[in-house]
């Protein structure tokens, strides 16, 4: 009798682990953006696959203008709804055609930082929350580094198109962003944001001279102009021969890395409700590599440029820096 209750027990066991696993499969989140798979690609089938990794099984195939529900964002990939499942595709095959939840989460593709740090000590920005996965960068005293928030005692950081981690145990203090512009003082950011570079001395020139020129304060209904802050791009204002994005190909040209300044500005500004962009380009299909895709703001020539206004009823501080490969702004109430 007792052997046949184990055998009972253990055939209701059984029973019960698909029935678990097929609620789990159901656990949907709600649709953040509909959107298609992307016509950019016309004569492409774009995969979809079991999980955010390309080598993974690809369960799915969608032709260009697919419609889609997007339920999860991330840096590199996005999540949409199959049915009562989830499939992953890279963030650059699709595009968004409109926000159900309007005024309920940001327009696509911000996302928002709620802490930023001062690194005081060697940090290395893993691949995953562990000390023994890849380091990404190595940053030493002074880089100033925005966080998406904190994860099983792990600083979550976008890092290119990837999220990194960074060891809480290696950080001496987080500074919070403001919840809210009315809440927020001229020491606490109402935003910030941080994109990684490669180490490339006189593109870091280029960035460094780019943020002295656009850190200052924009009065209440003022328009900042990208191009014209930052120029001309030239040895004799501060500028070095760095790789520049002209008529579709890499050149040399003076003040190269622009872009990554008015993107990463971009970037802090879009997180603000009381920003009106103006004028915006992206970098073509691919976007730029060193921002998940679709978060850049290409400048520097005449058909590339990034102008915005202030339309806050107080004026902004505009703070930017460069330091260790990770280019930082942030952006201040200004009450005084």
């Amino acid at each position: 009798m007792k052997l046949k209750r184990v055998l009972l027990l253990a055939l209701v066991l059984c029973l019960a682990l698909p029935s678990a696993q097929a609620a789990e499969k159901k656990k949907v989140g709600k649709t953040i953006y509909n959107g298609i798979i992307t016509r950019r690609f016309a004569n492409s089938y774009t995969n979809v696959y079991e999980k955010m990794d390309s080598d993974s099984r690809v369960v799915r195939t969608m032709s260009p203008g697919n419609k889609i529900e997007i339920v999860e964002i991330t840096p590199g990939w996005v999540g949409i709804k199959l049915g009562n499942d989830v499939g992953y595709v890279l963030r650059h095959r699709i595009d968004v055609t409109d926000n159900p939840n309007a005024g309920a989460v940001p327009d696509y593709p911000v996302t928002p930082q709620e802490y930023y740090t001062v690194i005081d000590r060697d940090v290395e920005v893993k691949a995953e929350k562990s000390i023994d996965s890849e380091t990404l960068s190595t940053l030493t005293e002074g880089a100033r580094i925005s966080i998406c928030g904190i994860e099983e005692g792990w600083a979550k950081v976008i890092h290119k198109r990837v999220y990194g981690y960074i060891d809480t145990n290696d950080l001496t203090e987080l500074y919070p962003v403001a919840d809210s512009v009315e809440t927020a003082d001229s020491e606490t950011p109402i935003s910030v944001f941080t994109s990684f570079y490669s180490n490339n001395p006189d593109r870091i020139v280029n960035l460094a001279r780019c943020c002295e020129l656009i850190s200052k304060v924009l009065q209440p209904g003022e328009s900042m102009n990208f191009n014209n802050v930052v120029s001309p791009f030239s040895a004799a204002n501060g500028y070095k021969l760095a790789p520049v994005l002209k008529d579709g190909e890499t050149k040399m040209g003076y003040g190269g890395g622009s872009c990554q300044v008015s993107s990463t500005l971009w970037d802090s500004l879009m997180q603000l409700p009381g920003i009106t962009v103006l004028r915006r380009n992206p970098h073509g299909a691919n976007a730029a590599s060193y921002l998940p895709h679709g978060m850049d703001a290409a400048s520097g020539t005449n058909t590339q440029n990034f102008i915005f206004r202030n339309d806050f009823d107080f004026p902004i501080r505009i703070d930017a820096s460069t330091h260790d490969l990770a280019l930082f702004v942030a952006i201040y109430k200004e009450t005084t």
